[in-house]
């Protein structure tokens, strides 16, 4: 499972900025509704819940992007005993990672169904 979680975040890799950048217009654009909103309706209501919905899954795909484009490779050479004992921690941690980020996943997408109500 992990290698089809490095192999999607390398190739979102060039979209990493694009990221940022559509996260940042979601904040503003939750601030400025927030904030100059007079009088609160419902259906602003709702719109405001879809932003965060879609910024939260910004934060998915970016929090994806930057753990698991640097899932380190199992060396074939000569290493020390140290070494692969530290690429084995560090393998077992990305292993851990990706448990933690399949469960944010599942709880982002039944998130996603309750709210759009399906």
């Amino acid at each position: 499972m992990i290698t089809y979680l490095v192999k999607i975040s390398l190739a979102l890799k060039p979209f990493n900025k694009f990221t940022y950048l559509l996260a940042i217009m979601l904040i503003a654009n939750i601030v400025y509704h927030l904030v100059f909103s007079v009088i609160p309706s419902e259906a602003e209501s709702n719109e405001i819940r879809l932003k965060f919905l879609a910024l939260a899954w910004i934060a998915l795909v970016n929090l994806m992007i930057q753990v698991f484009s640097r899932f380190p490779a199992i060396s074939q050479s000569k290493i020390s005993f140290s070494a692969r004992i530290k690429n084995t921690f560090y393998r077992g941690l990305y292993y851990l990672f990706s448990l933690a980020f399949i469960a944010i996943s599942i709880a982002v997408i039944l998130l996603s169904f309750r709210m759009l109500r399906v």
